[in-house]
């Protein structure tokens, strides 16, 4: 058995669709922008409580930031999030007298330095967490704000 079925737009109602098309399109670009911050901004936030906080360099020295992927084609959504320490100007310890940047990568990967306040991995973890716990929550938040004016 076979059947047909014809259907018939008008020109207005193809230009509403593809307004609406079209509208969907930008927010997801600025959907995706946020998601991609609040994850950033919430590893980040869990981060610096993980953090050694001795003479707090480290914990000042905190930064992130969020940029378009300039690898992708232009109309893919990508967003990529950079985040670690040794910036902010790269603070001084007064400790020691270094920066920042010349021992953050020490302390963060020996296990074996005791911290009476963080730990080492402070950055590894928070981001292996996030992956595993909330990264489908933050993508499904934004993509569901992105697409709300759609059904109007």
């Amino acid at each position: 058995m076979r059947g047909f079925a014809e259907f018939s737009f008008s020109r207005q109602e193809l230009n509403a669709f593809a307004a609406r098309c079209e509208f969907a399109i930008r927010n997801i670009d600025r959907g995706t922008k946020k998601a991609t911050i609040a994850a950033a901004e919430e590893i980040m936030d869990e981060s610096k409580r993980q953090v050694p906080k001795l003479t707090k360099t480290l914990l000042s020295s905190a930064f992130y930031e969020v940029t378009r992927r300039t690898d992708t084609a232009a109309t893919t959504w990508a967003y990529e999030a950079l985040l670690g320490y040794g910036g902010n100007g790269d603070p001084i310890n007064p400790v020691t007298g270094k920066p920042a940047s010349y021992y953050m990568v020490a302390v963060h990967e020996d296990l074996d330095a005791f911290h009476p306040v963080g730990k080492a991995k402070f950055l590894e973890d928070p981001v292996r967490e996030y992956a595993n716990k909330n990264f489908k929550r933050t993508v499904f938040e934004y993509a569901k704000e992105s697409l709300a004016g759609m059904s109007d």
